[in-house]
């Protein structure tokens, strides 16, 4: 959460914030959205979903001067996650569950076929994973390329 932190602090450092009062702000990015810190609220709707604050309101927050992990939810803390685990689990007892017979249906997988052609290679990324940037040694350019996959004329 601390990285999450601070990429959206990076990402949010060239914005400009107005107040409009009342702890409701205007931050001016692409495209343009209104936060509310006395409500928690941010018009992407990115807080209201997640509990954490989102870009525009980190933003917001670090530019009023204010203290970040005051706006973070409980939630989020080191102090939560310890006290959740600091109780014993006990396990759970198998003599009131059903017993599972062959006798009834039973749902198997579906028969499913490999698809025809390659494999795909690459990952499908995850909502808001990041592809690290490297640099191809045939342009000298920032990018998702290397000097065998290069397309750049030479």
């Amino acid at each position: 959460m601390e990285e999450k932190l601070h990429d959206s602090f990076q990402e949010s450092r060239s914005w400009v914030v107005m107040d409009s009062g009342y702890g409701v702000y205007e931050v001016h990015s692409e495209p343009t959205v209104t936060v509310d810190l006395v409500g928690r609220t941010c018009s992407c709707r990115k807080w209201q979903h997640d509990g954490f604050p989102c870009c525009h309101a980190i933003g917001v927050i670090t530019g009023t001067g204010k203290q970040l992990s005051d706006y973070v939810d409980p939630y989020f803390h080191t102090e939560t996650y310890r006290a959740s685990y600091s109780h014993s689990i006990n396990p759970i007892p198998t003599l009131w569950m059903p017993r599972h017979s062959n006798d009834e249906d039973v749902i198997v997988p579906p028969l499913s076929k490999k698809p025809p052609g390659r494999p795909k290679t690459r990952r499908i990324l995850s909502r808001g994973e990041k592809v690290s940037q490297i640099r191809c040694g045939r342009c000298h350019k920032l990018g998702n390329h290397n000097r065998a996959t290069c397309k750049e004329a030479t």
